[in-house]
């Protein structure tokens, strides 16, 4: 298959995104403050706005500085394939490392204290045979937000997090649409939007789009 990023192939990209990678691995401490979802609803309040990520056709960026879509896979030999043909990106698990991330980092301090809603058609054709990560197997959204936890002493670390929550994560099925709603912390510093790979086998992505539905209560009059 031919990779999805032309300019950063993808033995490249996993060196290239080493940090990333490391910072991803160690995943939220046990008292990381995760904020529920905000409970589904119509996107038609959201609709009318842009999508606020980059290239969801998942075109090759020649030329281009720096890529909006990164990746990045547990430390290892590389062992996931990405493509992307016509507008559908396809991760593919080809050897032993458990999980991929695929994503992109939107602007998000103009966004604190807002609804977001990011939704994309997934395709699935994944299992968790034989599976023995200490991992919850799956294929699809994932939400990271860090935050700045104490003005005084500084430093940011993961104050919301959305893996796989959406069903289903596993199996082989149709185009379906997943999508997660969520508020933006008013301390938020960084966010990543985008998918996991954490299962055998592969899943494909179609549509991508990251919605702002306006501020935190705005739909029940607060």
């Amino acid at each position: 298959m031919s990779t999805v990023d032309r300019a950063v192939p993808f033995r490249r990209l996993f060196a290239a995104l080493a940090v990333f990678a490391v910072t991803a691995c160690q995943g939220p401490g046990p008292d990381a403050d995760r904020q529920a979802a905000v409970a589904p609803d119509s996107a038609a309040a959201c609709d009318s706005g842009e999508n606020l990520l980059r290239n969801p056709a998942f075109l090759p960026t020649e030329g281009e500085r720096r890529a909006p879509w990164r990746g990045a896979q547990h430390a290892g030999e590389p062992s996931f394939d990405v493509s992307a043909s016509d507008g559908v990106l396809t991760i593919e698990r080809v050897a032993t490392q458990p999980w991929y991330t695929y994503a992109q980092f939107p602007p998000v301090r103009a966004l604190r204290g807002r609804e977001l809603l990011f939704r994309a058609d997934l395709q699935l054709d994944l299992d968790s045979e034989g599976w023995s990560q200490g991992l919850e197997a799956g294929g699809g959204l994932q939400v990271l937000i860090w935050g700045l936890v104490d003005p005084v002493m500084g430093g940011s670390r993961l104050v919301y997090r959305s893996s796989l929550e959406q069903e289903p994560r596993l199996g082989n099925t149709d185009w379906f649409t997943a999508e997660l709603r969520f508020a933006v912390p008013e301390n938020a510093t960084r966010m990543s939007v985008g998918f996991l790979h954490q299962a055998n086998g592969s899943f494909s992505i179609r549509d991508p789009a990251l919605l702002d539905c306006g501020p935190v209560g705005q739909r029940d009059g607060r």
